[in-house]
C-alpha cells in the first residue's frame, strides 16, 4: 500500500477500492476527451491528477501504480460526489477544511511562482554565504569523559586523576556512558552538539587539561578532558551555491509577503 492511499482513503474505502477495479474497467472502454482520465457521473478525474499523485509517490522513493491511483482517484470522486448530495459542503466544518486546502494550494502556487521569476546575482550569493558562514561555530572539539552517577563518584575520578591516574583506564574502569569502553573518546564534534553545561566546560579548558570539578548534566556527573581543538571546516563557495540561492529567494519572498500583508486590510 503507497502512502496516497493511506494517507486519502479510510478502512472502509479500502474495501471499496478491492471490489471496484473491475467494474471501473468495464466502465473505461467509453471514449474520453483529451485530458481526462475517467468521468464520474460526468465529472472529469483529469491526466494531471494522476500525474501530480504518481510524482508524489515517486518523489517519496516508491513506485507509482498508475492504475491503483486512478481507481483511488474515482473512489474519491463518488465519495465527494455522495457527500455534496448530502449538502456536506455546506456544513460549516467541511466548508472551512475546504477554504484552508484551497488557500494553502494557492499560497504555495503563488509562492511557486514568484519564486521562479526571481533573478539573484553572483553578489547576493556571496553576501548570503559571508552572512551564514559568519554565524557558524568556527570551533570543533575532541574531547573525552568519565559519566558518573554522583558528584560524590566524579570527585573521587578526579582526585584519582590528580594522584597521577590513567584517564582512559579510568573511563573504562568507572564511566557508565557507552564510550567508557573506548577510554571515553567522544571523536571530534562541535560545541552546539553537545548539551549547555559541557560545552561551556569545554570553553573554559586548554588542550590536554581535565576539569577540575565535576561537570553536571541531564545525563549525570561528567569528568571532561579537552583532547584537542581545531577551526571547522567551511564548505566552499561553489559547492554551496545552489543551497545560497534557494536562501535569497526564501528571503526575497519572505519579504514580498510582509509588503503584501502590509498593504492589506486585515481586521483581528
Amino acid at each position: 500500500m503507497n502512502k496516497f492511499t493511506r494517507c486519502a482513503l479510510s478502512g472502509a474505502l479500502l474495501v471499496l477500492s478491492t471490489l471496484q477495479p473491475a467494474l471501473i474497467q468495464a466502465q473505461a472502454a467509453k471514449e474520453l476527451p483529451d485530458g481526462v482520465a475517467a468521468l464520474v457521473n460526468g465529472r472529469p478525474v483529469s491526466e494531471l491528477s494522476v500525474k501530480n499523485v504518481m510524482t508524489q509517490i515517486a518523489g517519496q522513493g516508491e513506485t507509482p501504480d498508475r492504475k491503483q491511483i486512478l481507481t483511488e482517484l474515482i473512489n474519491l470522486e463518488v465519495l465527494t460526489q455522495a457527500a455534496e448530495e448530502l449538502g456536506l459542503n455546506e456544513k460549516a466544518e467541511v466548508a472551512a477544511a475546504l477554504h484552508l486546502q484551497y488557500t494553502q494550494s494557492m499560497s504555495n502556487a503563488y509562492l511557486s511562482e514568484v519564486g521562479q521569476e526571481i533573478e539573484v546575482t553572483d553578489d547576493e550569493l556571496r553576501a548570503e554565504y559571508d552572512r551564514q558562514a559568519a554565524n557558524v561555530k568556527a570551533d570543533e572539539y575532541n574531547a573525552s569523559h568519565i559519566l558518573l552517577e554522583s558528584e560524590a563518584d566524579a570527585n573521587a575520578v578526579i582526585k584519582e586523576l590528580a594522584g597521577g591516574g590513567d584517564f582512559a583506564q579510568l573511563a573504562k574502569d568507572r564511566s557508565t556512558g557507552p564510550t567508557g569502553q573506548n577510554g571515553g573518546n567522544l571523536g571530534w564534534f562541535q560545541s552546539g552538539s553537545m548539551v549547555p553545561e559541557f560545552s561551556a566546560a569545554l570553553a573554559t579548558m586548554k588542550k590536554n587539561e581535565t576539569s577540575q570539578k565535576p561537570v553536571k548534566t541531564e545525563f549525570g556527573w561528567h569528568v571532561i578532558k579537552l583532547n584537542n581543538t581545531r577551526s571547522a571546516a567551511t564548505p566552499d563557495f561553489e559547492s554551496v551555491k545552489a543551497g545560497m540561492k534557494n536562501a535569497v529567494v526564501r528571503n526575497r519572498l519572505a519579504t514580498k509577503l510582509g509588503e503584501l500583508v502590509e498593504e492589506a486590510e486585515i481586521t483581528r
